[in-house]
Order: C-alpha cells, then structure tokens, then sequence
C-alpha cells in the first residue's frame, strides 16, 4: 500500500503520482482515521476528480464535496482487475466501516434464512441480523408464517438439531427429546456423521435456491443404491423426504422461486438522500416488495450509487435471482456479471427493461421510489430540525465529543441478591429505537453489588464492538454516541474502568444520571452538574433513564413471577418439567395462571384432566 500526504501547497503534484491502474483508495482524516474508501477503475481519474472542479462538485454532490475538504492522507492499492477492486472495497469497508460511506437501511426489515457454516454441524435459522460470521443467506422473505412453516419442514425432513448454541447438544451430552421422537439426526451423539450432515445441508441449500429437480435427482439415486443393498428401511425413508420435497415445493413455489426469479430495483435520489424500492417476482408472480434507503454515499451520481448498492445488498444473499432489472445504463454492469459469477456460482442478467411488462413493473417501481423518498424527506425535515436541536444542546451542555444520535442507557434491577437483572435501552435521534432494547441476566456477580453489575453489562455489551458472534441482532454491532448509566458518580466510576478496559473510552462519551435530583456526573463534571428539568435536553435524558428502569424492573418482574410459579408447580404430583414448560407457554404468572379455568388447564398441550384438576385445587384452595 502506497501512502501519499497531501499539503496545501503540493496538491496538484500529490494528484498526479497517482497510477493509471485499477485500485481501492482510501481517504484519511488529521487524525488517520479512514473517512471514505472506494474503487476505481483508473486511480488516477476517480481521486482527481474529488479535488478538481470542485465548484461542480459542491452543486453536484455536496456531501462529497464536504469530505473532500478533510482528506489528510490518500492510501492506495493496486489491482490487476475491476473485480479484484470491487472484491477489496467489501473487505475494507467491513474493516474499517468509513463514516462516509453508504448506509442502507431497509424501511422493513425482513428476515432471511441463515446457514451457520462456521460451525461443525451448521445450524438453519431465521434471522433478521446480516452480520452473523460465516452464515450463508437466503432471503429477504416478506411472509413470516411461510417462512416459519418451510423451516420447520425441513428440520424434519434432513432431521437437523435444533439446538441454539454452535456446538451440538445439551450439557452431558445427552440427546434432547427431538432425538428420541425422530426429529433430529443425533449429532451430539455421533449418530450421523459429519459428513452426512453436511450432505443434507447441501440439499437444504439446492431447496433454497428452487433447484428441487437436483435434490430429487441425487435423493431417487440415494434410494435406489438403499433398495440394492437390501436396506429397505433406508429407502422408505428417503422416498418419504422425495415426496415431502415434492409437496412444499409445489406449494410454495412463489415463496421459494427458482430458474424464474427476477428483481427489479429503481432508485431516486437527492444531494443528501437515495432510496432504492426493490420488487421481487417468483414465478411471474410479485412475491414481495421492499424499500431501503441508502444515505452517506460519497459517488459523485446515481449510476455509482446503484453499483455500489448492487454489491452491497446482494453480498450476503445466495438465492440470487436470475435477472436484475435496473432503469438505466451503468458503467460498471459487465464487471458486476462477472463478480456475480465468481461469488454466487450462477450467471446473473442485469438488464435495462425497454418496453412491455417489463417496462411497466419499472415504471411503477419508479413512481413508489420517488413517493417514498419524498415521504422520507418529510418525515426527517418535519422532526429533524427539533430532534438535532435538543441532541446538539445535550452535547454542547455536557461538552461530549461526540453529537449523541445513538444513546444507550443502562440499569440493574434486583431485589436484594434474587433475580438480579439488566437492561440496554437505544435511542437513535432522540426516537426510542426498540429493536435495539436488550435484557440481561446478570451471571457473574454474587450479592447486592450494582457497582459490578453494571460492570458485567457494560463488558458483554462493548466486546461486540471489536468481534462478531453468532446470534447478536445488529444492535451489539453499532458504535453508541453516548451511554448514560442509571446511578451517580460511583456507577459513573466502575463502567468508566470497563470504557477504559475495552480501549473505548477514547470515542464514546460516558455519563450517569442520579434519581431525584438529576444530577449528571462525567468525566468533566466530576462532582455533578444540574439543569433545569424544563430544558429539551434534560427531558430527553429523563425520559431515556425512566424508560431503562421500566423496562429493567418490568424483566425483574417477570423472572420473579416466573420463578414463583415453577416453585408452585414443584409440589404437585406429576407435573415434571417438560409439563411446566406446557404451563408457562400457557400462563407466565401465577395471575395468568389463576385465571384459567379448569377446562382452559385442560386444553394446556401436554396435561392430562387430573394434572389440569391438581393444579386448580393447589392454586384455589
């Protein structure tokens, strides 16, 4: 990687040394951090054109013409190929995640199906987070209940474990109940091998991607080889999974899709703002739609724009359509066949649609692109002005570092040593981002000791920061602005020592709010500081610890109820704890559990009329 410093007085010189070649190039600030990265396919004509015209620039791009004006530091390096680049931009941008490059955030989020690869004995779920390390997916699905339906199936039919965590199998070793009634294939207890397993997932996989007739083709030769050898039971089993594949396939054809499975995406944009609408057709047939709007973009127009979305909506999906339908012409369309090619394994159409059907589904695309950029627009600049006022107060006031769009605050909840709790409440532009709330169970911290508890969340929460794990929906993976600690300076104190542990003290601003008297303690106001409550951001800060505390309690709250209802349980005759497990997805409190009538315990899956009697006469007597 060639390094290059830029000085006022040598930017001309400094522009030129640049190669004629493709690259990846990367833009650095006074502090040498990465701001921007991106790819070209003549260094030398792309970095140029950040710093030449730049009157242009600002009319056509303010944004790009905003970063240019930071740059401290130009790193490059060199590619033999287009692709090689377009490959090398991904991995960089994963790294370093640039604070001006695009963003895209889906108006819904759909989830997808995700095979976990890194593990032994992949595991199949649905997920909504797109950050799971070594997970291959299949999706975006717009219905949920089919979703659910087509995963459960085929659980069944491969007979995949069902266990949550990346090793197979519960404590001990010993089998779960999906094991004993034919539902799962027994890996934690070497009853099928490794390389069986992966076989089934193999199928799973040709399934996902609508390519039934070669599962069916490898399952009829499976079955055939079985009869051979005298294993007729082998083979009746097999020709039952050929059979079930059959039915699901032909039932959710649309869902699935396969050799017919088109995308069209239109996009619209603004200086600041683009958005992309995306519609899905399997089969002839719209299967879904979605919009996703892309912000941060540093390309100078909206082909770039579209290139690059192009790459990254489709770099984690597998089930590629075979045709994508784009409006217009972009520079890099045979490049991206190709990377399609190369990473997906399947040759991918990007076509502009010119008349017909074709041309009208665009159309329309189109239109619902631009109505939903302005509706964007509107919802922003409507609350966007009030919302940055009172954030930009709050930084100001507190003299934080950073301006606080993502705010994380945190609270312990316990009653004496019982049940001790935790909870992460987000706020992202003064909005309560509820997707991101979390609960923890506290699980090293023995006693009353909030000072450690809060210790604990802070250390199971900030270690996301630096390394991917499985199972972590996106909220663990974004970078808070601020974090406000439910207590005063004491609690300030210990999560500061955690801050510092984790190397992030540097860039996130840290505060605690004291109850009654909202005081604030940081670093800078070490023996605390108050504001009148009146104030915008004072009410927003209030609101934010009352929300964590409502929602640490309400989980308390929870654990207790639950735990007094399973100790209830413990002493009725009969009822084990796979009954309970019936009970508690019926009623999770004892109120819940006092309201249902005899006949409605009765009804509980798994309960027999005299356990439905014994618990009604323990709980009305």
């Amino acid at each position: 990687m060639e390094n290059i410093k830029i000085r006022q007085n040598d930017l001309a010189s400094t522009i030129n040394s640049l190669p004629k070649k493709p690259g990846v190039y990367l833009f650095k600030d006074d502090n040498g951090k990465v701001i921007y990265i991106g790819k070209a396919k003549i260094l030398y004509n792309r970095v140029r054109s950040y710093f030449l015209n730049k009157e242009n620039l600002n009319i056509s791009n303010p944004k790009a013409s905003y970063f240019s004006e930071k740059i401290n530091t130009i790193d490059y390096l060199v590619t033999d190929s287009e692709i090689e680049a377009l490959v090398l931009e991904l991995n960089l941008i994963k790294k370093y995640r640039p604070k001006f490059n695009a963003d895209l955030k889906d108006d819904k989020s759909y989830p997808f199906i995700a095979i976990i690869f890194e593990e032994e004995y992949p595991r199949l779920i649905i997920t909504r987070n797109k950050n799971i390390k070594g997970a291959k997916y299949f999706g975006p699905y717009t219905n949920v209940h089919a979703l659910r339906e087509i995963v459960g199936y085929l659980k069944k039919i491969f007979l995949l474990r069902d266990c949550k965590k990346s090793k197979p199998g519960k404590q001990g070793n010993k089998p779960c109940l999906n094991f004993h009634i034919g539902l799962c294939s027994g890996p934690c207890i070497n009853k099928i091998s490794n390389s069986e397993y992966k076989k089934n997932i193999g199928y799973i996989i040709l399934f996902l991607k609508g390519k039934n007739k070669n599962i069916i083709k490898s399952l009829v030769l499976e079955m055939n080889k079985s009869a051979e050898k005298l294993d007729y039971e082998k083979a009746a089993r097999i020709k039952n999974r050929i059979e079930l594949i059959g039915e699901i396939y032909n039932d959710q054809k649309i869902f699935i899709g396969g050799e017919d499975a088109w995308d069209f995406i239109a996009m619209s944009s603004d200086a600041s703002v683009a958005a992309a609408s995306l519609f899905m057709y399997r089969q002839g047939e719209l299967a879904g739609f979605n919009n996703i709007i892309i912000t941060n973009f540093g390309a100078e127009n909206l082909e770039e724009i579209m290139s690059d979305f192009l790459v990254k909506y489709y770099e984690n999906i597998n089930n590629m359509p075979n045709i994508i339908y784009i409006p217009f012409e972009i520079e890099d369309m045979a490049i991206l066949v190709e990377y399609f090619r190369k990473t997906k394994g399947k040759k991918i159409e990007i076509k502009i649609p010119r008349s017909g059907e074709n041309r009208s589904i665009m159309e329309m695309a189109l239109k619902n692109c631009g109505l939903f950029l302005e509706k964007k627009k509107y919802e922003k600049e409507s609350n966007f002005n009030k919302v940055f006022n009172d954030i930009t107060d709050l930084q100001k006031a507190l003299k934080l570092k950073n301006i606080p769009k993502r705010i994380e605050c945190y609270d312990v909840s316990n009653l004496g040593s019982s049940f001790p709790v935790g909870s992460m409440v987000v706020f992202i532009d003064g909005v309560p981002a509820r997707n991101n709330y979390r609960h923890f169970k506290i699980k090293t911290v023995k006693g009353q000791d909030d000072f450690k508890m809060i210790q604990e969340l802070l250390k199971r929460r900030l270690k996301y920061l630096s390394n991917s794990k499985i199972e972590i929906e996106e909220s663990f993976y974004q970078k808070p602005d601020l974090i406000i600690i439910d207590g005063g300076r004491g609690q300030l104190n210990a999560a500061m020592e955690v801050l510092d542990d984790c190397g992030v003290s540097g860039y996130i601003d840290l505060v605690s709010l004291a109850k009654k008297e909202e005081i604030i303690f940081s670093i800078i106001f070490k023996d605390g500081i108050s504001f009148e409550k009146s104030k915008n951001f004072m009410r927003l800060m209030i609101r934010i610890r009352d929300e964590t505390h409502r929602f640490s309690v309400g989980f308390h709250q929870k654990l207790r109820d639950s735990n007094m209802t399973r100790s209830l349980l413990d002493n009725i005759k009969g009822i084990g704890e796979k009954k309970k497990q019936y009970i508690f997805e019926a009623a999770s409190s004892i109120d819940s559990l006092k309201n249902l009538s005899l006949k409605d315990l009765a009804d509980v899956k798994g309960l027999t009329y005299n356990d439905a009697k014994n618990i009604y006469d323990v709980l009305h007597r």
